[in-house]
């Protein structure tokens, strides 16, 4: 299966091809990276498993602050990641022990990023108004626009070069787009809804 979504950035980034090995009753263990269905629609979901025990499994994405609100049961689970392919590369995901100290060093940086940028925040949006690096960018690397059919629905990504440095989600408002790359982007230019983006690319 492929992954897409932000929770377990950077363990796994969208677009990885995942490697599933089924549980088949194996135990499952703090640090597991898992696959099961959400039990609030059904929907899978790749999540790190934060605790196990007889009353049930919780699991906490690498890239989120909060466990996850349920306790999922051992018949939810699709299976336990063990690798990922990116690109031409093969890549292990690191469980048990190992796999729960990168999810906490991953969970601090991302807690010291959130802080920096709270400080910076106020000059990173005034510069991102201006534009001025927009102009700065060659033409062949400008940002631009594509939309993607999902399971869930259309997403729209943001390119620079090969680059995807924003999106708009399925199921989601607004664009994401990722520090720093608002100061290369006009964003009166984005389009304000999925559905201005009919084609497969937009300029």
């Amino acid at each position: 299966m492929n992954y897409i979504g932000p929770s377990m950035t950077p363990t796994l980034k969208s677009g990885d091809r995942l490697c599933v090995s089924p549980c088949y009753g194996q135990k499952i263990k703090r640090g597991d990276v898992i696959v099961f269905i959400s039990p609030e629609d059904g929907s899978r979901v790749v999540h790190r498993v934060v605790s196990s025990n007889q009353s049930g499994i919780r699991t906490r994405g690498d890239n989120n602050n909060n466990v996850d609100p349920w306790l999922l049961s051992h018949d939810q689970i699709l299976g336990r990641v063990f690798s990922v392919e990116r690109g031409n590369r093969r890549r292990r995901v690191f469980d048990g022990p190992l796999g729960r100290l990168l999810a906490l060093t991953f969970r601090v940086i991302h807690a010291v990023d959130s802080y920096v940028s709270f400080l910076l925040r106020p000059a990173y949006d005034e510069l991102a108004k201006v534009s001025i690096f927009t102009r700065l960018l060659p033409s062949q690397i400008r940002p631009r626009v594509i939309s993607l059919n999902r399971a869930a629905g259309k997403e729209l990504q943001l390119l620079m070069g090969k680059r995807v440095i924003g999106r708009w989600l399925p199921g989601h408002s607004g664009w994401r787009i990722r520090r720093p790359f608002r100061l290369f982007v006009d964003e009166a230019d984005l389009p304000e809804n999925v559905a201005e983006v009919s084609g497969v690319r937009y300029e």
